[in-house]
């Protein structure tokens, strides 16, 4: 079992602290080997195992558990008896009808649970979650591999730009580490079967979605779009041509449960003169290159728009919020935010071209602030920053 080191010294100071740590992901993308690494974690500091309760929700055997009182009713059975705090971890919580109420509950009891819960919704902790739990609650995004963790999980890849274009292609998913070989004969099967899983359970059933034509069809035009501004009058003009008919109000719904599923990311664009946010030409990223391949196929024609998903994924593993900038009449790639302290990226395909870059570093040069800006490119750089903004390959900020 590889650990994911980085995020476990993110959670680890909050272990055994009074505030629910909620782990949230895209399905698959690891949180269930994460949390038996944080088990494993404290029963390296002498928690006992009858002080850790488990509950995994995609396992047949705790099938039963479908609502908030058998949760609260099997916790209290296992843990009657046992001295001490009570680590309990349920994954994939929202498979559990009004789970909130009983994590609320355990929250207000901080001298005798610890509470780790992991789900696949991204809309799950916006409800009557926040409500309850307002300031006692705490959130842990994971992301699928990044390429220096890629790096770990593929150590016979010893050339940086073979181990590019594998995860350029496959994406990071952690299961594809079970395959005997990375290849589109093994690798595509595998991706298209738990983007499959992904649709049916977070949003087929959840939603209860008759039309699953319909929402392949959109979820595809996102994917063929990553990285571009689309709206819904421009999806249903485009299901228009293909003789399908339609509603922006449909759309924006099966757009939106692709966003809840974290199959997709919509940052916002924020008016860096103005300070404001702005609900304006939307761009959608894919949580993952390697699912994107697998519902559409691998165009290499689109590796500008392949690079700047990478980024923006790897951005909101680095950063607490990311958006995209506008300043004037520019756009900028990127606004990245830690501790409220923003950076400015761009992303090219090319560095070397005279007009290329003064497109790319004009509309940084017009922010008036001191911090820092960089431009990342998918080609090698040579040579020093330009007028103080840092110039830097794509596989090396992927691998820093």
């Amino acid at each position: 079992m590889i650990i994911r080191q980085r995020y476990i010294e993110t959670i680890r100071p909050f272990l055994g602290k009074p505030m629910v740590k909620a782990i949230t992901g895209l399905r698959r993308v690891g949180k269930s080997v994460f949390v038996r690494q944080l088990m494993d974690e404290l029963k390296h500091t002498d928690v006992p195992d009858s002080n850790i309760i488990y509950v995994d929700m995609e396992r047949l055997e705790f099938d039963f558990i479908r609502n908030y009182r058998i949760l609260n009713e099997h916790v209290e059975k296992l843990s009657s008896g046992v001295s001490g705090k009570i680590y309990v971890f349920i994954d994939e919580i929202q498979d559990i009808d009004g789970w909130e109420r009983t994590v609320a509950s355990w929250s207000g009891q901080p001298e005798r649970y610890d509470v780790v819960i992991t789900g696949s919704n991204s809309t799950m902790f916006s409800g009557e979650l926040a409500t309850r739990l307002t300031g006692r609650y705490i959130e842990f995004p994971i992301y699928p591999l990044s390429l220096r963790e890629f790096q770990n999980f593929y150590p016979e890849l010893s050339s940086r730009e073979e181990l590019f274009q594998k995860y350029l292609r496959y994406g990071g998913m952690p299961g594809l580490r079970m395959l005997d070989t990375l290849s589109d004969e093994t690798a595509l099967p595998f991706l298209s079967s738990i983007h499959d899983s992904i649709i049916l359970k977070d949003i087929v059933r959840r939603k209860k979605i008759r039309n699953t034509g319909l929402l392949e069809m959109i979820g595809n035009f996102a994917y063929d779009n990553v990285a571009n501004q689309i709206s819904a009058n421009g999806i249903c003009s485009y299901l228009k041509n293909q003789k399908i008919n339609s509603n922006v109000q449909s759309v924006i719904n099966y757009l939106t449960a692709l966003e809840d599923a974290q199959l997709f990311a919509k940052p916002r664009r924020y008016d860096i003169k103005g300070k404001k946010q702005l609900d304006v030409n939307a761009k959608l990223y894919a949580a993952d290159l390697g699912l994107r391949h697998a519902a559409i196929g691998f165009r290499a024609g689109d590796i500008s728009q392949m690079i700047e998903n990478l980024v923006y994924v790897e951005l909101c593993r680095r950063f607490d919020k990311v958006s995209i900038g506008s300043i004037d009449n520019y756009e900028v790639d990127f606004i990245a935010e830690k501790t409220g302290c923003p950076g400015y990226f761009q992303v090219t395909t090319s560095c070397t071209d005279r007009k290329t870059m003064d497109r790319e570093t004009r509309p940084l040069l017009a922010i008036r602030d001191n911090y820092p800006k960089t431009i990342i490119s998918l080609e090698p750089v040579f040579g020093d920053d330009i007028n103080g903004i840092k110039v830097v390959s794509l596989i090396d900020f992927l691998l820093e």
